[in-house]
């Protein structure tokens, strides 16, 4: 079950065509523009847990962030935690009560 000899797969010379990586990599500029941020400022600015102005973009799909439905979420969380904080508030009141 052993092999008497090793197998490789490396080439001392690339494939006729082809350029070495390296060289790819050096003929390929970056882009001028990022389409999918649309961001006003550079994207190295805009990475901070506090993000300058011009660092997003407005909300154009449904499932943006941003828009109605984010301030319909935070409407249906504030009025389920003012919910809990007002059965928190009922309890202790009764428990006080009934303590005295």
């Amino acid at each position: 079950m052993g092999s008497a000899g090793s197998v490789s797969a490396y080439s001392a010379t690339p494939p006729v065509g082809t350029e070495p990586v390296e060289m790819q990599t050096l003929s390929q500029q970056p882009p001028d523009t990022n389409d999918f941020m649309d961001l006003e400022r550079d994207v190295t600015s805009c990475i901070s847990s506090n993000p300058l102005p011009g660092c997003g973009r407005q909300p154009t799909n449904s499932g943006d962030r941003g828009g109605w439905q984010q301030l319909l979420l935070f409407a249906i969380m504030f009025g389920g935690m003012s919910v809990i904080f007002w059965r928190v508030f009922l309890a202790v009141r009764l428990r006080d009560r009934q303590s005295n």
